[in-house]
């Protein structure tokens, strides 16, 4: 971790009087620093970054400046945040919905697309029954991707029940089947026997779809921040007509999960949940950073407090974080602002509305997290 709790208590020494806590605070050159490093491993045409992690326009800029332009979203606010972004900067964007649609969405989705003519937005059939609704229930052509269950049981169909489905797929008017999204979300860093399995099935659902008329060009996208290394290195993925794609987005702004993702790619921590003491006890200092504000999927524990090896994160409620102080340490005192780095940086940024960003050791303003939480209504085509 190249950050020491003193440089950044000093970029926000000026702002002390001022600043709310908790509150997020993302690093600009770390993320730089992140996006190259990923880049120099995949190459940018390789990787389509998830959203769901940064959910900000002012972390997507960072990925369009370095020649990204391919992204994956989970939500219609996510998929909104990035049209209106690439419509901003004029830059054309290539965007996966990688979410299971009903029609009511999926129709709000494709009107939304439809405004954004520079875009192409591609969707996710999660199995054969889902592909035959949706054919017939919102407005074609549907470019689609089909979601492949690799063995994580949460979403899609399996190689053999799209296999039996893809002549009904190649004669569905209006339906074009782009890719094929194989998520191994439950493939640790170093299972190499049972990601390469996946991957080969996934290479042969993909000639037996081109022997049954579809494209042979097909997208392969597969792999988030804890399996990108074994998919890369899996030879049939990097040949054949198809073209394979990571989608690690972690990585962008990294957090103590991935420890395996970052020593792979020498990533530097970019986010940090600044918060206050609130109370102080025998052998234990009060946060104002509970479950509302750090890593809520998360035992407190795995969270750390950075610079202080001698305070260790032990419960939390939705305001309070109790933290064991070792009896050896100088404990800050009330009102003192500490650093947390999460254990999952997912699911802390999904909790605020805005963060505070800092470059060359400087506040330098701040910028709205526009996709954190989910919207009340589908959105609507803009002009």
């Amino acid at each position: 971790m190249d950050h020491d709790r003193h440089s950044l208590a000093a970029a926000l020494a000026p702002h002390m009087h001022r600043l709310a806590t908790p509150a997020l605070i993302l690093d600009l050159d770390a993320i730089d620093h992140n996006i190259a490093a990923m880049c120099r491993r995949s190459g940018p045409a390789r990787w389509r970054p998830h959203l769901k992690t940064s959910k900000s326009s002012a972390v997507l800029e960072r990925l369009l400046a370095a020649g990204v332009t391919r992204f994956k979203v989970a939500t219609l606010d996510e998929l909104d945040l990035a049209l209106r972004t690439g419509d901003r900067l004029a830059r054309a964007v290539d965007i996966l919905l990688a979410y299971p649609q009903a029609p009511a969405p999926l129709r709000a989705a494709l009107a939304r697309a439809a405004a954004s003519p520079r875009a192409r937005v591609q969707f996710l059939l999660d199995g054969p029954e889902h592909a035959a609704l949706l054919a017939y229930a919102v407005p074609t052509p549907l470019e689609a991707q089909l979601d492949v269950d690799l063995g994580m049981g949460r979403t899609g169909a399996a190689p053999d029940a799209w296999a039996a489905a893809a002549a009904q797929l190649a004669a569905t008017p209006g339906l074009s089947i782009s890719g094929l999204h194989g998520y191994d979300g439950h493939t640790g860093w170093d299972e190499r026997a049972a990601a390469f399995a996946a991957y080969a099935s996934l290479c042969d659902l993909a000639r037996e779809l081109a022997a049954a008329g579809l494209r042979p060009d097909l997208e392969i996208v597969t792999s988030g921040t804890h399996s990108y290394a074994l998919a890369l290195a899996h030879p049939d993925l990097s040949q054949g007509p198809w073209h394979h794609q990571v989608s690690p987005g972690t990585v962008v702004l990294s957090d103590l999960h991935s420890r395996a993702a970052a020593a792979d790619l020498g990533l530097r921590q970019a986010a940090f949940v600044a918060a206050r003491v609130v109370s102080r006890g025998p052998g234990r200092l009060t946060l104002d950073a509970g479950s509302k504000a750090l890593a809520p999927d998360r035992p407190p524990a795995d969270n750390r407090v950075l610079g202080w090896p001698g305070l260790h994160p032990t419960a939390a409620s939705e305001e309070h974080l109790v933290v064991q102080v070792d009896a050896d340490i100088d404990a800050p005192g009330l009102g003192d602002l500490l650093l947390l780095v999460p254990d999952h940086v997912c699911t802390t940024v999904n909790l605020y509305r805005r963060a505070l960003l800092l470059r060359a050791g400087a506040v330098v303003g701040d910028a709205p997290i526009e996709a954190a939480s989910h919207s009340l209504w589908l959105p609507e085509a803009r002009a």
